[in-house]
């Protein structure tokens, strides 16, 4: 059973601390408006990803099949939710940073916007839900993946229910961890204010 769930733990660890869609939300989540809406950001994704997990362990246990054509349409709706926070981030950047030059350094310092700073917590949880729920196609990986880890206790529910929960821990920790550094700007080592943040 260790030897199983040590596995498992570390492929996970792999799977999400590589940088994607999520990884890359949260980050521009904490430098634009802080941990607190970072973290809820990181509540809506990690619910979503508790949903797609439960629709996955439920297509192995057999409760019903998923159609692709349903997959196909949320997927879409997925790719249209990702094009439009491209879109306002990019507005953000251009609103945040103005034409005016540093005569130095040819760069314009970020001025925070304190109205971005009081960013409704609920529109962040939405923001994390919709990008996360947006990639139905987790479910089929899912399905594909927890097989491999189902021996981790004789039970297949108590099995499937600590893959789902060391799952979702890991998630939640390692999207905390990377909202953290980069709030603090720790990996640039430089005054937040000074950073360009490219998304």
């Amino acid at each position: 059973m260790i030897e199983i769930l040590s596995a498992y733990i570390l492929a996970v660890f792999s799977l999400i601390v590589t940088p994607g869609p999520v990884v890359a939300l949260i980050i521009r989540q904490a430098l634009l408006y802080g941990f607190k809406t970072a973290f809820f950001t990181i509540i809506g994704t990690n619910f979503a990803s508790l949903i797609l997990l439960t629709f996955a362990v439920a297509v192995i246990l057999g409760v019903f099949e998923i159609s692709p054509s349903i997959l196909s349409m949320i997927s879409l709706l997925g790719c249209a939710f990702v094009f439009y926070l491209g879109i306002s981030s990019l507005y953000q950047t251009l609103k945040n940073y103005q034409g005016n030059s540093s005569k130095e350094s040819g760069l314009q310092p970020l001025q925070p916007n304190k109205d971005n700073v009081q960013k409704a917590f609920l529109a962040s949880f939405l923001e994390g839900f919709g990008i996360a729920i947006g990639n139905p196609k987790d479910i089929i990986f899912f399905v594909a993946f927890f097989p491999q880890f189902i021996h981790i206790s004789d039970s297949i529910f108590i099995s499937l229910s600590i893959l789902v929960f060391v799952w979702i821990l890991l998630d939640f920790s390692i999207l905390i961890t990377y909202a953290i550094l980069m709030q603090k700007a720790i990996f640039l080592k430089i005054p937040k204010p000074y950073w360009n943040p490219k998304r």
